[in-house]
């Protein structure tokens, strides 16, 4: 759970994910109609798999049954599991054309796969597998993930690693914020997550972990104390603002004009909501 979202979808879903999954039971061999519509026929698809791969057969995908619908797919591999990560269009900006959905995993089709690793902080190797299924599983209304943070990472490959090095230090950490998430900000991780359970302890930054972490702060705010780095941590995430740790009137300017177009109220205030939104890129 903490670093693959699995959504839950059962009968009388239509949201985006239904394709996907009519899809993937394609690939197993169920002859079941692509409808975008969880319908009887697929109920019985999913329950037959079910059994077949002895998991409870209750007719919904979740979590238990998810890593084993999934079919891992790379440039090169066609089919309908290949038209399961197509239908989803992956776009990287609104004007972009959405794949076509053909069955042919070639380098357009590995390119948005890339795009949508590297927006939600996963391993970015351009394979459609377990991880990055977990990801595209949430395609459904409801709250979206939070994006992983992974030791190994650099502020390079995902912009979010110095705010969690920031948020990080607030939290007592003794590491260096310094774009590399490496050994030891790994290990701040797993002592981070060890003050809030003991279960599900790794070096990454996943979705048990962000709620906790983010601290709330607006202007005034800042530049000492645990305070000083959530705004420093903040500070990294939008363009253009010294990170000095001081929540003074160019930072609200900024918090405010990334709300008006992403996150009301604008308020200025960094809560959960704004938190979440700043950690999020799902275009260019």
């Amino acid at each position: 759970m903490n670093v693959e979202p699995w959504s839950t979808v059962g009968p009388g879903s239509s949201s985006a994910i239904v394709p996907g999954i009519q899809y993937l039971l394609r690939a197993h061999g169920h002859a079941v109609a692509v409808t975008g519509t969880y319908d009887p026929a697929t109920t019985a698809a999913v329950t037959a798999f079910q059994t077949a791969h002895a998991v409870p057969a209750d007719g919904i995908v979740g979590p238990v049954t998810w890593p084993k619908l999934v079919i891992a797919v790379q440039q090169g591999s066609t089919g309908d599991a290949v038209r399961a990560v197509q239908q989803f269009g992956l776009a990287r900006s609104p004007g972009e054309p959405p794949l076509v959905v053909d069955g042919s995993f070639g380098p357009i089709t590995k390119e948005r796969v890339e795009f949508f690793q590297e927006s939600w902080g996963l391993t970015i190797d351009g394979v459609a597998g377990r991880e990055t299924w977990s990801f595209f599983s949430t395609f459904m209304p409801g709250d979206r993930p939070w994006a992983l943070v992974k030791q190994g990472s650099s502020q390079a490959t995902n912009w979010r690693v110095l705010a969690a090095q920031h948020l990080l230090r607030a939290h007592g950490a003794t590491i260096a914020a310094d774009g590399a998430f490496g050994p030891q900000s790994g290990q701040a991780v797993k002592a981070f997550q060890q003050t809030l359970r003991a279960v599900e302890i790794s070096t990454t930054l996943g979705q048990l972990d962000w709620p906790s972490l983010i601290i709330t702060v607006k202007q005034g705010d800042g530049p000492a104390g645990p305070k000083g780095e959530a705004v420093r941590a903040v500070q990294t995430l939008l363009a253009g603002l010294t990170v000095d740790g001081d929540f003074g009137p160019a930072t609200d300017a900024a918090v405010r004009e990334f709300q008006q177009l992403f996150a009301p109220p604008v308020d200025g205030i960094v809560g959960p909501v704004t938190w979440h939104t700043l950690m999020l890129r799902l275009f260019e």
